[in-house]
């Protein structure tokens, strides 16, 4: 059976204060509230997010090719599937 884990920012207690460490997290397709397939490797500080860096190789479908013996006509309903 898995163990629970859940993510949680390193502590570090200085006298009256704790201090949290920034710690990365991984925010993908897999995620419910990810739409579509974009994937995101986030940087928080806390719950604020320090750094962004999106991942959006998933999204080709090698639309170039299909459309490229299609006249512009033939080509437009896969333009209104892009994601």
């Amino acid at each position: 059976m898995a163990k629970n884990t859940s993510i949680k920012a390193e502590q570090i207690d200085i006298g009256d204060e704790t201090q949290i460490r920034p710690y990365t997290m991984n925010f993908g397709p897999q995620h419910p509230a990810a739409h579509g397939v974009l994937r995101l490797i986030l940087e928080l500080d806390g719950e604020v997010v320090e750094r962004a860096d999106p991942h959006i190789g998933l999204l080709h479908r090698g639309t170039e090719k299909l459309i490229e013996y299609k006249s512009y006509t033939q080509a437009l309903p896969y333009f209104d599937r892009l994601d």
